[in-house]
């Protein structure tokens, strides 16, 4: 996933290059975030190592996890928080090198942030498409975009953000989420890690 600062954000939406990441976020200044399992696509938690896993530098089993809702429906999510010390840079990685095999239709992956801001993520290294829902710090959500794979165009939060909630492409049409829904977001997403 990629992030991007509020001017350099700006910038990107005056030449048309709009925000988000599908598994990576794109740095203030434009820089690409270092490159640094066999999913479920049921209920039931994974067992045993990932494909993705000798890819990443966090493994999304290594990852904290929540639950969400949105409209009645409930996601698990893996949480990428920009404030936790003992994964710097996990908000770059997002869903890089992730197969859809590995992310079940009621998984995604939470970015929380440590502010509201304009937000733009890109698809660097993310071979699965994603949809992403940018929100406030509230839960509505702002801007909601399809991710295909692989893809450097940047997509943007168009109004300031401290969420975005990224699941495999289709989901929000499939279950009626759009733009002015509320993310439920639990207060455990909003707890800094411990070291």
């Amino acid at each position: 996933m990629l992030k991007l600062d509020g001017r350099a954000a700006a910038g990107c939406l005056l030449v048309g290059l709009m925000a988000a990441s599908g598994g990576c976020i794109r740095m203030p200044g434009g820089s690409e975030p270092a490159a640094s399992s066999r999913a479920a696509t049921t209920r039931e938690s994974h067992t045993g190592p990932r494909v993705s896993d000798s890819a990443r530098r966090y493994p999304l089993d290594s990852l904290p996890t929540s639950t969400i809702t949105i409209r009645g429906h409930t996601f698990r999510v893996w949480l990428a928080r920009e404030f936790d010390p003992q994964r710097p840079d996990v908000v770059q990685e997002g869903l890089m090198h992730v197969p859809p095999e590995e992310i079940a239709d009621d998984q995604g992956m939470l970015f929380v942030f440590s502010d509201e801001r304009l937000r733009g993520f890109w698809m660097l290294n993310t071979i699965t498409p994603l949809d992403i829902a940018f929100a406030r710090m509230d839960g509505t959500i702002v801007k909601i975009w399809q991710m295909p794979p692989l893809t450097l165009r940047t997509f943007g939060s168009i109004e300031p953000a401290m969420l975005a909630l990224e699941v495999k492409q289709g989901t929000f049409s499939r279950l009626g989420i759009k733009e002015g829904d509320r993310i439920e977001v639990p207060a455990d997403v909003w707890l800094i890690p411990e070291r």
